[in-house]
């Protein structure tokens, strides 16, 4: 008779046993493991789900990883363009026009503000630490050179204070080192001399440099103004019949080269007034007598003229020429081609220096001989474009920024102009030329009809940031959402897969223990 050992159970094989004991190996696997499966076949039709959930964790962490950056990278310009704010905030409240202490030529309002140049370089020039991010497209690269460099020249080319005084010395019609002192400038204005009647006023030539001859107000009885438009602009002032009485006045306007337009009030007085301000003439026993005071005193207000406004205009004028430069494409196209902002320099006209100069010169020559303050991109249209990331489905972030938009070179530009000029005690336009340049650079650094300001920046790179991180938010919750679909596909209940162990291993060990009394079971024994 033969007597079954291999199970309790009715048709249990050895194969059955290396079932259970395999069946306990893989529930103890998922105890220690918390996975269902080592592989995505065990998890059988459900297989499909869980690749496509964790397709969609690795571009949530893709987008994710770029969020990330995009913060690091906006809270650092946001950081620069706060301290640009400052700065300019700090530069205005120094500017004071009635502050004229003098060390080494310089105000402290001038002091602080090539301070503030400084700072404001070094803030443009910030990295995240693999990309410069005011420099747009251009990102391995400081935007912006040293102001030692650009201010000065680089030994072969030149900088800033050389277009400086080139377009003073164009401006106010004299070819000396310091124009704004030199008593022999015209402001390119030729007048006729001392007792030549009419006395007549005339731009020197075509150009845009110097005062321009504008309009003329008020009237002088016996004195007549005769303006031609030109160009060249000129005024004849001329005696006639009758004479000017005390009180009466003639205004003469001229625009200087920034722009603005500046008034010189001729006012008549009485014969015998003991008083005479810079702005007054006798009148004298004739119109002709009258015409040579006005004259005399024409010539004191243009030359004071010159000497404050206009030089403050024209240097004004040379930060623009330089910091802002060429952008008209066709003198840009060449050839050889030229990248917009190359500083616009001037011709030397006949006499071979720049006191009668009549013309800019060419960007390529301008390229050759001058420096760049800007060395970054110089190209894209748009500077936000020049830096964007991902953050979503069919969304994305542009929060590129470049050193020479608008705003931040207008800063840059301001101070470098306030910085440069030097005064001295011993010049008696020195304190009307600076009381002419504060308001100007005051104006400049308030931007206020600009088209872009630095807040404006901070704006759309602040719309920027608020996209990513609501994007942020979202597959935060996307990824707690599809990390419990997951956990419920690819995971187990620990309580459940123990309580299997417990019950294969209960009946392993009970097969194991009767068959183990089978097989010692003997004929005799069952009889």
């Amino acid at each position: 008779m033969a007597i079954r050992t291999s199970g309790i159970l009715t048709g249990m094989g050895p194969s059955d046993f290396v079932r259970m004991k395999d069946k306990v190996a893989d529930l103890q696997r998922q105890l220690g493991s918390g996975k269902k499966s080592e592989t995505y076949g065990g998890l059988g039709s459900d297989r499909g789900f869980a690749l496509a959930f964790r397709a969609s964790l690795s571009q949530i962490d893709a987008w994710q990883q770029n969020i990330s950056l995009v913060s690091t990278r906006v809270t650092i310009i946001e950081t620069s363009l706060q301290g640009v704010q400052k700065t300019i905030a700090s530069t205005k409240t120094s500017m004071q026009p009635n502050e004229f202490t003098l060390s080494s030529g310089r105000t402290i309002g001038q002091v602080a503000a090539g301070d503030g140049l400084d700072a404001i370089i070094s803030m443009l020039n910030a990295s995240d630490g693999s990309r410069f991010v005011f420099s747009g497209r251009k990102s391995a690269t400081p935007p912006v050179l040293d102001s030692s460099v650009f201010m000065n020249g680089d030994g072969s080319k030149d900088g800033f204070k050389t277009t400086l005084l080139e377009r003073m010395q164009a401006d106010l019609g004299v070819a000396s080192a310091s124009p704004e002192r030199d008593p022999a400038a015209t402001g390119r204005l030729t007048v006729s001399a001392a007792g030549v009647q009419p006395v007549t006023i005339a731009e020197d030539g075509v150009h845009t440099f110097g005062l321009k001859i504008g309009t003329t107000s008020g009237a002088l009885d016996g004195i007549t103004a005769t303006p031609t438009a030109g160009p060249p602009a000129s005024l004849s002032i001329a005696a006639g019949a009758g004479n000017t009485s005390p009180g009466q006045s003639l205004t003469l306007s001229f625009t200087l080269p920034d722009g603005t337009i500046e008034r010189i009030a001729l006012n008549a007085v009485d014969p015998d007034a003991e008083v005479v301000a810079s702005n007054e003439f006798k009148v004298g026993a004739t119109s002709a007598a009258t015409l040579d005071n006005l004259r005399a005193t024409l010539g004191v207000q243009l030359g004071k003229l010159v000497g404050s406004k206009l030089a403050a205009a024209s240097a004004v004028k040379a930060g623009d020429d330089f910091f802002h430069g060429e952008t008209n494409p066709v003198a840009l196209a060449g050839p050889p081609g030229i990248e917009p902002g190359v500083p616009k320099r001037l011709v030397p006209g006949v006499s071979g220096t720049m006191a009668d100069a009549v013309a800019y010169d060419t960007p390529q020559n301008a390229e050759t001989n001058t420096v760049r303050w800007y060395q970054g991109d110089r190209v894209s249209t748009n500077p936000r474009s020049t830096a964007s990331a991902e953050i979503d489905s069919a969304q994305a972030v542009s929060y590129g920024v470049r050193a020479d938009e608008a705003a931040l070179r207008t800063t840059v530009q301001y101070l470098a102009v306030a910085s440069s000029l030097r005064f001295s005690t011993t010049d008696t336009n020195a304190l009307d030329r600076y009381q002419a340049l504060t308001p100007r650079i005051v104006s400049g650094l308030s931007m206020e009809n600009a088209t872009q300001t630095v807040e404006s920046i901070r704006v759309e790179i602040a719309a920027a940031n608020t996209g990513a991180n609501s994007a942020k938010t979202r597959h935060t919750d996307s990824r707690s959402m599809l990390g419990g679909l997951l956990t419920d596909i690819e995971g187990v209940d620990d309580n459940e897969v123990a309580v299997q162990i417990l019950a294969l291993q209960t009946n392993l060990q009970a097969s194991y223990q009767t068959t183990s009394m089978l097989s010692q079971l003997s004929l005799l024994k069952y009889l």
